[in-house]
């Protein structure tokens, strides 16, 4: 495997890892808050990239305005459906005839449900540690959640354990993770497992 950087738009830094096959797929992947230290080389965000490209696919992964190299400034998640918007552009400029995933994690996956909502598509989409609560663990509303997308939980997640989300969304597939926390520390690369295994289903890879 090898890694490229990109420029996204001419305003996002971006990186693609590319397996040693010839790809199969694109996956865009979306980090978590960018306030709260996030940013594209998220150890959780990373070992998603490991997996997809382990599995043949082209990983995309980007830092979200005013994050990294990323020009613009941070506006509190009002326009950053916009920088999901352009890294899916440029992953269909990269791979026009490839099948093309998005994957979020926590802030990464609230943008990426209003990336859908204002219009977004994509083969499939796989929302990781989707927060049903705030930073300042108050309930946070969420947009429109499609019943096709795939979820990956902790069952500790201070912010979104896999039986709340359950719960509130009974017709998602939702995958626990056991024993972890909203971090995933310890079992980073199962999440990546789990998200991968998914999109190698959906896209008939295996």
């Amino acid at each position: 495997m090898r890694e490229e950087p990109q420029r996204i738009a001419d305003r996002l830094e971006g990186t693609l890892r590319i397996p040693d096959a010839p790809p199969r797929a694109i996956v865009v992947i979306a980090h978590p808050l960018p306030t709260h230290g996030g940013t594209m080389r998220n150890p959780v965000v990373a070992a998603i990239a490991r997996a997809v490209a382990h599995r043949g696919m082209l990983a995309l992964r980007f830092n979200f305005r005013g994050t990294g190299a990323s020009g613009g400034t941070w506006t509190d998640g009002a326009d950053e459906p916009e920088d999901v918007a352009d890294a899916v552009a440029h992953a269909r400029v990269l791979a026009p005839t490839l099948p093309l995933a998005v994957c979020g994690y926590s802030f990464g996956a609230v943008m990426t449900l209003r990336w859908l909502e204002r219009g977004g598509h994509a083969d499939d989409v796989a929302l990781v540690g989707l927060p049903l609560l705030s930073v300042a663990f108050a309930p946070q509303p969420l947009p429109a959640v499609p019943d096709d997308v795939f979820v990956v939980a902790a069952e500790r997640d201070q912010f979104g354990p896999a039986a709340a989300l359950r719960r509130a969304y009974p017709e998602l597939e939702v995958a626990a993770v056991p024993d972890v926390d909203h971090f995933f520390e310890g079992k980073r690369d199962a999440v990546g497992s789990l998200v991968v295994a998914r999109f190698v289903r959906t896209f008939a890879l295996a």
